[in-house]
């Protein structure tokens, strides 16, 4: 992971998820992390999440764990995790950044992960999407610029192309929502444009690979992929991650644009688990079920 982050990821700022803390992260950063600054979850459960950046790019303002989105007054077996929110100051300028794991296994309509479903997962979801916007429509009250991102486990490009209205009562997003309607698109209720200074976008996605596997990061924006075209873009010679697209999103708000494309980066032969001999000692494991995304932001 240390080599494969020094090679491969210039990045400023790395939003982590599913790592036990900062130590971990600091770990695998360039001069055991003696150069950057963190913002971490720490307290919770497992699958924690940590901010980095460069010490030399500004100040932090705050970090905060943002518990609502960990949904406190539910059982602890329908609890997910929480999401941790770094506010910087940059030449001036405040960034707010907010990192994210949400709840799995309510993926894609495309593939009967209905978020207004009653399967258990989707209901824990959608019960996610107000504490969300509601962090979103206070973050740039202060005049930050808002940058929210993670392992959002939901296609946001097939809730896009569901043809399906965003509610369950066909009414507008900007609008609160009525008591027992629910929402179909996660993306379109949180980045709904109000208030105008948190109206997110979502950048558009890129695979730094072939142009055949780019063809097929293309056709998994459009539709669901079969198996066997699932299993070659996550094969070494693509993307190599065995969650290849379609989970990780970067969103911004206005004021912040972006260089090109936000990028899937192949980690090739390092996305799987090499059993080794009986003993066990030559074992490899996977630096990572998903492929870091990187882009280049410019505010």
């Amino acid at each position: 992971m240390a080599n494969f982050i020094s090679r491969s990821l210039p990045a400023d700022i790395i939003a982590f998820q599913e790592v036990s803390g900062e130590q971990a992260v600091r770990e695998i950063l360039p001069n055991g992390g003696s150069d950057y600054d963190f913002c971490p979850v720490t307290g919770y459960k497992v699958q924690r999440l940590v901010i980095a950046w460069k010490k030399t790019l500004g100040e932090k303002i705050s970090c905060a764990i943002e518990e609502a989105i960990s949904l406190p007054a539910n059982p602890d077996d329908k609890r997910p995790r929480p999401g941790l929110a770094v506010t910087l100051k940059i030449d001036g300028k405040l960034l707010r950044i907010m990192d994210v794991h949400l709840k799995s296994s309510c993926v894609s309509p495309f593939d009967g992960g209905n978020l207004e479903g009653t399967g258990k997962d989707c209901m824990i979801l959608q019960q996610q999407v107000d504490p969300l916007e509601n962090w979103i429509e206070g973050a740039a009250a202060d005049g930050a610029r808002i940058v929210h991102l993670g392992d959002f486990n939901r296609n946001f490009w097939h809730e896009l192309r569901d043809q399906r209205p965003a509610r369950t009562d066909a009414s507008g997003t900007s609008t609160p929502r009525a008591a027992g309607v629910l929402s179909r698109s996660l993306f379109e209720e949180v980045a709904d444009g109000q208030p105008a200074a948190a109206d997110l976008k979502i950048i558009d996605e890129h695979c730094q690979i072939s142009d055949a596997g780019q063809a097929l990061c293309t056709q998994a924006e459009i539709r669901d992929l079969t198996l066997p075209e699932t299993q070659l873009l996550a094969s070494d010679n693509y993307l190599g991650c065995r969650n290849p697209v379609g989970l990780d999103h970067i969103l911004v708000g206005p004021g912040i644009k972006s260089d090109g494309p936000a990028e899937h980066l192949s980690i090739g032969h390092l996305g799987g688990n090499k059993a080794g001999t009986p003993n066990g000692k030559d074992q490899l494991l996977a630096i990572s079920d998903h492929c870091p995304m990187i882009a280049r932001l410019n505010f």
